[in-house]
């Protein structure tokens, strides 16, 4: 049986739990992740960010990417991503796998505010952040050959490691349908600019139809995936204010920033990235982003992927 910790000023802390320092836990209902305690005495939360960000640094020095615009903005836009005839077959390929889903599984509506459990059904499951429903679909190889190619392209993994230092799972791909939903009443907080964890991670969506204006295309800060010492304080701060319940809502550690308060880290607008088809956005989520504001019932359908590493390994392959 574990041991309990009974420290001057502290709360008492089972021992075991202490590991979870160690892992990507970024909840503040983590009794040591968000000990407050800690983290006015230590810094608790500065510290592990510094930590993943030198691990992070090492990783990509002995294996680096080769993608200069992510370096320097934490995003890339590569229009004509794959050859118009690979493309058009992927893109009907999904496109029917999208509609047959549809005839088996019609798309529910949510009415509760915040973000949902998954709705799992067979090859996939829906979740819902407020309004918006999120359609993920499992790229099976024998269902999905063309997506299940293109999760191979050597590309994604470059990009990967320009990111995090480490290659791209392949198995982290989803085709990833987007229906923006009424936000009067259940607000999809995933339209708040926010960064998604305390570590560098990686996402990216290889669009299968245009995105306009209208249809919330992805949003992003340029340059706020650098760690900086303002960025270091602000990370803290808004660890300390979160731990306090004042200023930030618990979204499981994802912390949200207001349009206001980007100038005082130096940091300039969100750029919003309408494209047409065939377009790939692959972003570092370590720095600020967010869904943009859609009109209801407009969708997005992507190729979608993530890589969200181990933020404390020290070796890469």
């Amino acid at each position: 049986m574990a041991g309990v910790i009974f420290e001057p000023g502290l709360r008492p802390i089972y021992a075991s739990t202490m590991l979870s320092l160690l892992t990507r836990t970024k909840s503040f209902r983590d009794p040591w992740v968000g000990h407050p305690a800690l983290n006015r005495r230590f810094q608790l939360h500065r510290r592990r960010v510094e930590l993943a960000e030198t691990l992070c640094t090492w990783r990509r020095w002995l294996k680096p990417g080769r993608c200069a615009d992510l370096e320097r903005d934490g995003f890339v836009v590569i229009q004509n991503f794959l050859p118009p005839s690979q493309f058009a077959a992927l893109r009907d390929e999904v496109e029917s796998r999208v509609s047959d889903v549809a005839l088996q599984h019609p798309m529910p509506v949510n009415n509760r505010v915040g973000f949902q459990p998954k709705q799992p059904f067979t090859g996939g499951f829906d979740r819902f952040d407020g309004g918006t429903l999120n359609r993920f679909l499992h790229v099976d190889p024998l269902v999905l050959p063309q997506a299940a190619a293109v999760c191979l392209d050597p590309r994604l993994s470059s990009c990967s490691r320009q990111v995090i230092g480490l290659p791209m799972d392949h198995h982290k791909v989803d085709v990833y349908l987007t229906v923006h939903g009424e936000e009067s009443e259940t607000p999809d907080l995933q339209k708040d600019l926010h960064r998604d964890t305390f570590f560098r991670a990686l996402k990216f969506w290889l669009f299968l139809r245009p995105v306009e204006r209208d249809d919330g295309p992805f949003e992003y800060v340029p340059g706020s995936h650098r760690l900086d010492p303002v960025r270091l304080r602000w990370e803290q701060s808004t660890a300390d204010a979160a731990l306090l319940h004042r200023r930030q809502p618990n979204v499981s550690g994802s912390f949200r920033i207001g349009d206001e308060a980007l100038a005082s880290l130096g940091l300039p607008k969100p750029v919003a990235v309408t494209c047409p088809a065939n377009t790939l956005v692959l972003a570092d989520v370590f720095g600020f982003h967010r869904r943009g504001a859609a009109v209801p019932g407009r969708q997005r359908l992507a190729l979608y992927g993530w890589n969200r590493p181990y933020p404390f390994l020290p070796i890469t392959w």
